[in-house]
């Protein structure tokens, strides 16, 4: 191993996320293989690392603990300036030992990915299960072929076919566990069809409130999955459930109401946003500045509901509320908030998920404690 790749090793190991029993796969296999010769480091504000320009950046870009964006818009963008949205990335070595490690892999187990991006961790489960164990599905045909080519260059042979990962790999099911490189609102029923009954599917949840955390899923024998929220997670959506990017037009006459509950205690809080997040689905949350103040925008593109609340210093334990739409986002979020106290503030991994043919149900602790779906 070069220098660069052994302190990453040894770091992820001395953290705690990195198990023994995947620090041979992490040694044996390179991650700078997998970055492109021109990428985008995310965590050093989306700066270019370029292998001609500065190698040796490059390569310490690349052993970082940071995620690296390898695709623009879909491919369109091809500068070196940013796009407007990352499209594929090479995920953040923590996040990626994380999820490994909760997918609760043994030896011999046959695993299909979602998501193939890079293909640094399809290779790290060949490394590991062997590559006639591991299959990855990847959307992006020109993601896939640039990911053939870098699991070519570490010497790997794992089956990656070009696909909409929402309908698994069915040709190679069923698999013990199926794991996700990317976000999901709903799980796809194929995913618990092509996955042994007591197998693991683990997946990050998108939650637009504040990012994404991970779900891990059992399959039972009768056709459902339930698990808990195990970590925090942010990834990018699958292609398929990509959130709209419309304006949520604000009705500039809509009536002013006053609310005594402060939108920072709510919003600013990681536990209980969280939380809320889980609880009012398909709402976003941005704060901008105006010339009443400091403003707390949520939207939920989908239905053209929105609501602005002012929240500074100046409004004295009264804030300014505007709502529109069929929802009542501000509502909804006061409500969350006072369910959440209710129960005793609890944290997110004692919430889980249950998905069967009706669709989901969210719970708490145990899953017949089910969450009431409208609070």
């Amino acid at each position: 191993m070069i220098p660069e790749h052994a302190r990453l090793v040894q770091t992820l190991s001395d953290e705690g996320v990195l198990p023994n029993e995947w620090r041979s796969a992490f040694e044996n296999v390179p991650r700078h293989l997998f970055v492109p010769d021109q990428a985008w480091l995310i965590g050093n504000g989306r700066t270019c690392i370029d292998r001609s320009a500065d190698e040796a950046g490059w390569l310490a870009a690349a052993y970082s603990d940071e995620p690296i964006i390898t695709q623009w818009d879909d491919g369109s963008s091809s500068s070196e300036k940013p796009g407007a949205a990352a499209t594929s990335s090479l995920s953040m070595p923590t996040i990626v030992a994380i999820m490994l490690r909760e997918s609760l892999i043994s030896d011999g187990m046959k695993v299909l990915e979602i998501g193939t991006g890079s293909g640094w961790n399809a290779a790290l489960l060949g490394a590991r299960l062997g590559d006639d164990n591991v299959y990855t599905i990847e959307v992006d045909s020109a993601v896939a072929e640039r990911a053939r080519d870098n699991l070519a260059k570490s010497g790997r042979k794992v089956v990656a076919a070009v696909g909409d990962g929402a309908n698994g790999f069915p040709e190679h099911a069923p698999y013990d566990r199926m794991l996700a490189t990317l976000s999901v609102s709903t799980v796809p029923r194929a995913w618990i069809e092509q996955t042994k009954s007591g197998g693991y599917i683990v997946t990050p949840w998108r939650i637009p409130l504040l990012n994404g955390l991970l779900l891990r899923l059992q399959v039972n024998n009768d056709g459902t999955a339930a698990g808990r929220f195990i970590n925090t997670a942010v990834f990018m959506p699958m292609r398929s459930q990509r959130p709209s990017t419309d304006d949520v037009p604000i009705e500039l006459d809509a009536p002013v109401e006053e609310t005594s509950t402060d939108p920072r205690d709510l919003l600013n809080d990681d536990h209980a946003q969280f939380v809320i997040g889980l609880l009012v689905q398909e709402c976003y949350e941005w704060t901008e500045t105006t010339d009443q103040g400091t403003v707390q925008r949520l939207d939920d593109p989908s239905s053209g509901s929105w609501a602005t609340v002012t929240a500074d210093d100046t409004t004295s334990g009264r804030y300014e509320v505007r709502q529109g739409g069929p929802r009542r986002l501000w509502d909804e979020i006061v409500s969350a908030h006072e369910w959440w106290q209710g129960q005793g503030s609890p944290v997110f991994t004692r919430f889980g998920v249950t998905v069967d043919q009706d669709g989901r149900r969210l719970w708490l602790d145990e899953p017949g404690n089910v969450v009431p779906p409208a609070l």
